[in-house]
């Protein structure tokens, strides 16, 4: 099973489309010198059909490699391995064992150390090494054959050593990316982009009468801390809010920075009721807080929350942001330092 696991490609269409220009690549060249090739005899139309089959098994097994769970892990095993065959195949029917003919072995090596993980191009290059030694040991006379052997050896192995360093390299860029993208770098709280693939599954899968609930809030007059404090300070005030929040969040909840002063809350499995207590909480607990710079100034801030609940105010994620929103403009326009409560349900 593990060796299965080593063969999956990083992404199944670019792999498939890999092996198939691969595969066509080898077919076309080989249909077009091959009869002017020195050195190599024609193949029978026997040995043609038996070359025609094992390239059919190749594309087959790229088209069954599709998203069917059993047959995917096992084709993606298999039709790679069957590529170096009917190389090795095509090179003992034509008697060839030139280096244009041993330069097809760099195929396989190149879908491994391109396409899969480095198990599975350690593999690959493994294979194709055999391959390249079972036409020259089996055609040449020993030293030719060793000498052969050691050449190829080389440049495949030279081949796969910098496609795979190049690709972990480029995973590792993408995994950072991803997690910038999921985490804001300042206070460490997940990104909007989490909180809504969060919301929407909270949303759709739902089973509990009290429903989903969020909380926005954002830090009453904000640019006065940046202006007085600067921009450090005021980005000292967000780092602690954000702890505070985390800190008194349940398990399941999800803390997020929107971006600037602006936070929510994304509460699973929690009624209107308990929402309203948890943001009075908050606003009551942020209000006696004091907030202490980098210089050692103490400071005292307030936020405005605007809160909703689905399925009280609203049936969806674009209506659930829109009536927190509302709920939010209503704290700051009376007074800030406050719940915002909305006088009128929703329009349905």
């Amino acid at each position: 099973m593990r060796f299965l696991l080593w063969m999956q490609p990083r992404s199944r269409s670019a792999a498939r489309s890999s092996m198939v220009v691969l595969a066509g690549v080898a077919v076309l060249v080989t249909v077009v010198f091959l009869p002017v090739q020195t050195g190599a005899r024609n193949p029978t139309p026997t040995e043609l059909l038996l070359l025609l089959g094992a390239v059919a098994v190749v594309l087959l097994g790229c088209w069954a490699a599709r998203n069917r769970p059993v047959p995917a892990l096992v084709a993606w095993a298999v039709v790679p391995l069957l590529s170096v065959v009917a190389i090795v195949v095509l090179d003992l029917l034509t008697s060839d064992v030139s280096v244009a003919a041993q330069v097809f072995f760099v195929f396989p090596t190149l879908y491994g150390a391109s396409q899969l993980r480095r198990p599975g191009a350690v593999v690959m290059t493994v294979a194709s090494v055999v391959g390249v030694g079972v036409v020259v040991l089996g055609s040449l006379p020993l030293a030719a054959a060793v000498a052969d052997l050691g050449y190829v050896t080389a440049a495949l192995v030279t081949t796969a050593v910098l496609l795979v360093r190049s690709g972990e390299r480029q995973d590792e860029l993408v995994t950072r990316l991803e997690r910038l993208a999921a985490v804001d770098p300042l206070t460490g709280l997940a990104t909007r982009r989490v909180l809504d693939e969060a919301a929407r599954s909270a949303i759709s899968g739902a089973d509990s009468a009290e429903g989903t609930s969020l909380i926005l809030l954002d830090v009453d007059e904000f640019k006065s801390v940046n202006d007085r404090y600067g921009h450090p300070g005021g980005d000292e005030v967000l780092v602690q809010l954000a702890e505070y929040l985390v800190r008194s969040a349940r398990r399941d909840d999800i803390v997020s920075r929107l971006g600037g002063d602006e936070m929510a809350v994304l509460l699973p499995g929690c009624s209107k009721e308990a929402l309203q207590r948890r943001a009075e909480q908050i606003v009551a607990d942020v209000r006696a807080h004091t907030f202490v710079l980098h210089d050692g100034q103490a400071i005292r801030v307030s936020v405005s929350i605007g809160l909703a609940n689905v399925p009280v105010d609203a049936a969806d994620l674009q209506g659930l942001y829109v009536r927190a929103d509302q709920a939010l403009y209503e704290a700051k326009r009376s007074g800030r330092n406050r719940v915002g409560v909305l006088a009128t349900p929703p329009t349905s």
